[in-house]
């Protein structure tokens, strides 16, 4: 594997001649994609990506620059480039390198090198037999509107003026499929996909049924009337709620006062049964990294304990500012980008109750399982929402009819304190949350 070791070192050494504290993020990456149709490739892709992001500190001011090439004249250049941009930019005494000493995680197990072994004929075979398999699961099956399988292997390698030099490989493969039912002139559709590390857990027949399955237990929705009421969200719809909401857990976001969380550490701001962390060693997780964008090593944070907000998310710059370390989120957006935070892998940790115990814990039940317009429904910074969705309605335990067309409304601060228990089923999702089934005791539902 090329580590880029010469330029590297020629960017360092020329920064360090220079006086100037400087980092060199490289990416590199390759990826497979495939997407069939009517038992036909319909896209294929082979792609090689890489590039390295230079960032420079000048008397507290910060420059960027990336380069594509990655020969040695071509980052020394670079590094000029984010010299000469730093030199624009207003001074800030909190911006700097920091060195995070100390032994990174190991996380072998975050890199497969079988998965990047197998043929690619059985890559298209999977996708191929994921269709296949669908379209003849039920005659109700009108089409699969989209179906493919997709896999990516990536490098990282941090390092700065100030000694720290880390590196990691990543793999993973996901496949997807969508299914179109139709019976008495009504088409209902379910998006599925599947992640993960090792190629031999795809199980096409597996995943095309459960594709097929929920599609059609939408089949014969009604409209719901309007009112307040108990809501248990599905793992996968609690889950899309945490990442459109989870900015809130950030340190920058918090002292640029976009946080409703600032000043809010030590206090109770959801319910009890409340237990979120952010964990980049779970190897599950689809966030997983043994350190951060700019070396800090990673650790397990606990973000909200028994209802109790116990910190926010910091890098080097963001904690500095508070006189403290950093989190180890430091996060840029490729080798393009600058510096902000984020989480990597949240989880929601599950409880004791199964899905049914929530669904059976009022007379009549809200159970939703998919929403939509998640970013033009929801405002991140003052938690309100309103979303449309799907679901199914329960009464005394027992699925009574699935429906549509309705609208779920509320504000996700309180929403946390209205959370009345969290279940057993938590299911690692590709956006990097993982989360079981949560129990809300009343939301507005806008129906007929």
């Amino acid at each position: 594997m090329n580590t880029y070791q010469e330029p590297i070192q020629a960017v360092i050494d020329g920064a360090r001649r220079r006086g100037l504290d400087a980092e060199v993020y490289l990416r590199a990456s390759t990826s497979t994609s495939i997407r069939v149709q009517d038992g036909e490739i319909d896209q294929f892709s082979l792609s090689d990506s890489r590039g390295a992001g230079i960032r420079v500190i000048r008397e507290g001011r910060v420059g960027y620059a990336y380069s594509e090439d990655l020969s040695t004249e071509a980052l020394e250049r670079t590094l000029e480039k984010a010299a000469s941009n730093a030199a624009l930019l207003e001074s800030s005494p909190e911006r700097g390198l920091a060195s995070f000493p100390g032994e990174t995680p190991e996380m072998a197990e975050l890199y497969r090198p079988d998965l990047a072994e197998v043929p690619l004929p059985r890559k298209i075979e999977a996708a191929l037999s994921l269709e296949r398999i669908a379209k003849a699961a039920d005659p109700r099956i009108k089409n699969v509107t989209s179906t493919g399988y997709s896999d990516a292997h990536g490098f990282l390698r941090v390092v700065s003026t100030l000694g720290v030099d880390r590196t990691y490989r990543s793999s993973s493969a996901w496949v997807s499929t969508v299914p179109l039912v139709t019976q008495d002139g009504e088409n209902k559709t379910y998006y599925q996909i599947k992640v993960t590390r090792d190629f031999s857990h795809i199980d096409p027949e597996a995943i095309a049924r459960e594709a097929v399955e929920r599609a059609l237990e939408k089949l014969g929705s009604q409209e719901v009337a309007s009112g307040i009421y108990p809501v248990v969200f599905d793992p996968e719809t609690f889950g899309d709620l945490i990442s459109v909401f989870c900015g809130i857990f950030s340190s920058k976001t918090a002292q640029e006062g976009k946080s409703l969380l600032r000043g809010k550490v030590g206090e109770q701001v959801a319910s009890s049964v409340v237990n979120l962390v952010d964990d980049p060693l779970d190897v599950q997780g689809w966030g997983a990294r043994p350190f951060d964008d700019e070396g800090c090593p990673s650790r397990r944070v606990s973000l909200i304990e028994d209802g109790i907000f116990k910190t926010f998310l910091y890098n080097a710059e963001t904690a500095c500012k508070e006189g403290i370390e950093s989190t180890g989120h430091a996060a840029r957006g490729g080798y393009k980008g600058v510096l902000g935070v984020a989480p990597s892998n949240l989880i929601l940790v599950p409880g004791k109750a199964s899905p049914q115990n929530l669904l059976s814990r009022h007379e009549r039940t809200l159970y939703v399982t998919h929403v939509t317009g998640l970013h033009a429904g929801a405002n991140a910074i003052s938690g309100d929402f309103s979303l449309q969705a799907e679901g199914f309605i329960y009464e005394g335990g027992e699925r009574s009819a699935p429906i549509h067309n309705f609208t779920v409304s509320g504000n996700w601060y309180r929403l946390l304190e209205q959370i009345e228990d969290v279940g057993s089923d938590v299911e690692y999702q590709s956006s990097a949350v993982a989360c079981p089934s949560v129990l809300v005791k009343d939301l507005a539902i806008a129906g007929k």
